[in-house]
């Protein structure tokens, strides 16, 4: 958001006044009591609404009695330009606000401004430079806290919420308290467990009854659910076994192929075309037997009388003549493809050891398959470099081994004078001297006696000597040596640890692979392609292995299909196996001699026929037309009924009539067994299981009658032990209490949960901000010292400054105007934070009370920078600020009464 202009039409001093801001950096110079404060508290006052009145109160209302309020508008990134209107005595002092040609109120202009509040506006876009003033006595976790309450959420409305949370926790229950009513309950609880556990030991055989009680009743319960679940399949098998007529009766159908209904009509029809071509044939047949009498053919007669029955089923054989050959190049065409195609896949199966019950299959992606194989690749590799580090290092670590053994034997005496030294005594010579001397003082006259004491303590201090004593070690830079060639070699040792754990490592991947590799050729039966290289090189053998296949399994179903046609159509040619010879072959030499038979009769019809006189001729023609005509007429319904032939019409019209009954039998079937048979039964199983249905129910009802007493009996002795009641009453006392305690606990996990969560929160997003934070006033830091500090930091939980030179300061230890610019640079760094947000503009006034002169010129130089990312309107009465604003082409504002 960016400021653009502001009206005052009455506030404070200021009447009908317009200002104008400057989107980036600007500076309002005025003299004091020029309103620059007044400003400012406008700009609050428009945003948030007018200031309560109170008696510390400044009163901004026009002392003329002129309306009070005015007009503000800024920039705001999702609803553009926006106007704010606010008058003291219009609207009850609430905002108007206008924005693309609409018209909003209060509620719109804090959803415009979320999430900018009044405290945000204080504390954090308007400078007060004593906000961070404590800064200088800041360890982290606190500066972590001011970050949060000045930075990021505005106010300290989060610690304060935290504080009170975590304070309502403690009013229940505190950890080492006595007094909270939790810890009160607690203690009481405690209390009355005890009784109750010191009752229960008294009374154990009744807690043993209890349990034995309720897993009786359980039982019971168990025993009564699978008793109904059995009674309730035995009422169903009974009625299942009652309706088991039906039910074969109903499979009896759904198992004959019953066909399409035929109705009264057509059965007429079909029938009576029947008859007539039946009249006509026998018409037909009449007239050629008279003609063959009368012809010189009379020796075949009988094969003539045999081709005119069998005329129309002998014409619609050959006329199918050019399917049935093309039926048979089909098949000869499949079944040497199909031969081809195995001979291609025998090579195939005995390279890799496919089957094809299950043949291979691939179901890992090229690029897959890749990413596994270079893998492996770089595995390989890694492998090999780890061994032949291997190899060196142990190379390399024997050697060290043998100039360590070899240096310990050239400085054998050091490790020797080494052991002296470790194992240091007590001279007993002069131990033993100095106890005698002491015993001897005690029978010596005074004068003497003080000086056998100092002697014998000489003694005993020479004889302990050698405890205290450390003499120098002459062989201190062969121990040097000797630790560095232990530390060497330790390293090594160490190394060699890490690249053995690393081959180990490698190769359990590898046999992780190995394994999964094996895994997936299982999986995908792909037999001796056991390789990953071989699914990438050889996968067009598994493509063409399973297109081959695939291929085989649709010609072998074709050829079922047409070699079932042809035997369906030898079987029509077996009706002629009497009176011509073709039992024994091929249906194409059938079809054959069959069409040669017709011929040599046709050549005798025409004979006969040519004999013939010319009315018998007219009327053979006759009757064949009329055949055709009925032949013509039939043929819809033959063909909608499936029938081959008009002579087979009797028995399609009594198959579909028994078709018609069967149909209608089924609906009535289903109707009356819906429900009973919901799944496929056999019959002979059905009183099988009723028998041990009943069985089983018996056997459930004697174990529920035993229960059942077993029951009333250990009811009897709960009776008898509960005559006191006294552990029952307990029990009673200790469920109040604890419903007590969960309501307690449940009110103090949730202030503590909720207090938790908010310091949870609080401590992330400083966490979050913090390094950016000194990273970012760091930046600015060297702006206002010209570089003559290089970093802020954070050490030992302490703020601390590091100067050009590497020195580091504590904040106490700098001087006053230093440690004020410490300040401004922390203080634009909390603001440049909320760059990303731009909820409002940089607000300063006169916040360098310590700066001199070069440092005022580099704070002016701060607002520029600062300015690039962020609005910064800056109220002053310092001149020397106006010149520096000035040399840095900065726009400035004149106040009324102001000379700059």
């Amino acid at each position: 958001m960016k400021l653009i202009a502001i009206e005052l039409v009455g506030f404070g001093k200021w009447q009908q006044h317009k200002i104008e801001f400057q989107p980036k950096n600007q500076l309002l110079f005025g003299t004091n009591e020029a309103g620059k404060s007044t400003i400012y508290q406008f700009v609050q006052a428009m945003f948030f609404g007018f200031p309560a009145k109170g008696k510390k109160r400044k009163d901004y209302q026009p002392k003329n009695g002129g309306a009070y309020g005015g007009r503000l508008w800024f920039e705001h990134p999702v609803y553009g330009k926006v106007q704010i209107e606010r008058f003291k005595g219009q609207n009850k002092g609430q905002a108007k606000v206008y924005f693309n040609d609409q018209i909003g109120d209060e509620t719109l202009l804090e959803k415009m401004l979320y999430p900018l509040t009044k405290e945000l506006f204080q504390s954090v876009f308007t400078f007060q430079q004593e906000q961070l003033s404590h800064l200088e006595k800041l360890n982290e976790e606190e500066l972590q806290t001011s970050l949060l309450s000045l930075g990021l959420s505005g106010s300290q409305q989060l610690l304060l919420s935290r504080e009170a949370y975590f304070k309502q926790a403690q009013m229940i229950y505190k950890g080492k308290g006595s007094q909270p009513p939790l810890n009160q309950k607690l203690s009481e609880y405690q209390r009355l467990q005890q009784r109750i556990n010191e009752k229960e030991q008294q009374e154990r055989p009744f807690q043993q009854l209890l349990v034995e009680l309720d897993t009786t009743g359980q039982k019971i319960a168990e025993q009564r659910q699978a008793s109904q679940e059995m009674k309730d399949q035995l009422a169903r098998l009974e009625k299942q076994v009652m309706n088991l007529p039906l039910y074969e009766e109903l499979q009896a159908i759904e198992q004959s192929k019953t066909t399409a209904v035929l109705t009264r009509e057509e059965e007429e029809q079909l029938l009576s075309f029947f008859q007539q071509y039946r009249f006509l044939s026998e018409e037909l047949t009449r007239l050629n037997q008279s003609i063959a009498t009368q012809s010189e053919t009379q020796d075949q007669t009988e094969d003539y009388q045999f081709y005119l029955n069998e005329e129309e089923h002998i014409q619609q054989l050959l006329n199918q003549r050019y399917d049935i050959d093309k039926l048979l190049s089909e098949i000869s065409w499949m079944s040497q493809s199909l031969q081809q195609n195995q001979q291609e896949m025998l090579p195939l199966e005995k390279q890799w050891g496919w089957s094809r019950e299950n043949p291979p299959q691939l179901s890992f992606e090229e690029q897959v398959i890749n990413e596994m194989r270079e893998d492996i690749i770089a595995r390989t590799v890694k492998l090999q470099t780890a061994q032949t580090d291997l190899r060196l290092l142990e190379k390399e670590i024997a050697t060290r081994e043998e100039n360590l053994s070899t240096f310990e034997t050239i400085n054998k005496e050091m490790f020797r004078k080494n052991y002296r030294q470790t194992n240091k005594n007590i001279n007993p010579l002069f131990c033993g001297a100095g106890a005698l001397i002491l015993l001897l003082s005690f029978f010596l006259p005074t004068p003497f006696r003080y000086g056998t004491f100092i002697l014998s303590a000489g003694c005993m201090i020479a004889g302990v000597w050698p405890l205290f004593y450390q003499p120098k070690d002459t062989y201190e830079n062969e121990k040097k040596q000797w630790q560095e060639k232990l530390s060497q070699l330790d390293y090594l040792n160490d190394q060699l640890l890490k690249i053995r754990a690393d081959i180990k490592q490698i190769r359990k991947e590898e046999k992780e692979m190995a394994q999964f590799v094996a895994e997936k050729v299982k999986e995908n039966h792909l037999g001796r392609m056991d390789q990953v290289e071989f699914w990438l090189t050889h996968r067009s053998d598994i493509t063409r292995y399973l297109i081959l296949l695939n291929t085989n399994q649709e010609l072998e179903l074709q050829l079922k299909e047409d070699q079932r046609q042809v035997t369906k159509l030898a079987e029509q040619t077996e009706r002629y196996t009497a009176h011509l010879p073709i039992a024994g072959t091929s249906l194409a030499e059938r079809i054959r001699v069959i069409g040669n038979f017709a011929n040599r009769m046709e050549k005798i019809r025409f004979a006969q026929e040519y004999q013939a006189d010319a009315y018998t001729r007219q009327t053979i023609r006759e009757v064949k037309e009329k055949q055709q005509q009925v032949l013509d007429q039939s043929k819809p319904l033959l063909q909608r009924f499936q029938i081959a032939s008009i002579n087979e019409i009797p028995k399609k019209v009594q198959r579909y009539q028994t078709a018609s009954a069967n149909h209608k039998r089924k609906q009535e079937l289903e109707t009356m067994l819906l429900g009973v048979y919901p799944e496929a039964i056999e019959p002979q199983q059905l009183t099988v299981r009723q028998l041990e249905l009943s069985q089983e129910i018996k056997a459930i009802e004697t174990t529920i009658q035993h229960l059942q007493e077993k029951e009333q009996e250990l009811l009897y002795q709960k009776q008898q032990m509960l005559s006191d009641g006294t552990l029952d009453e307990l029990y009673q006392e200790q469920a109040m209490l604890k419903t007590e305690i969960e309501e307690l606990a449940l009110e103090w996990s949730g202030n503590q949960l909720a207090g938790q969560l908010l310091m949870d929160l609080l401590t992330e997003l400083s966490e979050k901000q913090l390094p950016n934070l000194l990273k970012k006033a760091t930046d600015y830091f060297k702006i206002l010292t010209r570089n003559s500090y290089r970093a802020i930091q954070l050490q030992e939980e302490q703020l601390i400054v590091i100067r050009k030179d590497h020195e580091r300061f504590m904040l106490h230890e700098l001087s006053t105007g230093t440690r004020d610019q410490v300040v401004m640079a922390v203080r634009f760094a909390f603001l440049y934070l909320q760059e990303q947000r731009n909820l409002c503009p940089i607000m300063i006034d006169d916040g360098w009370l310590h700066y001199d002169s070069q440092r005022k010129e580099q704070l002016a130089q701060l607002f520029a920078v600062f300015s690039e990312h962020q609005q910064v309107i800056c109220f002053s009465s310092d001149k020397e600020m106006v010149s520096y604003y000035k040399e840095l082409k900065q726009p400035i504002m004149e106040l009324e009464g102001a000379e700059v």
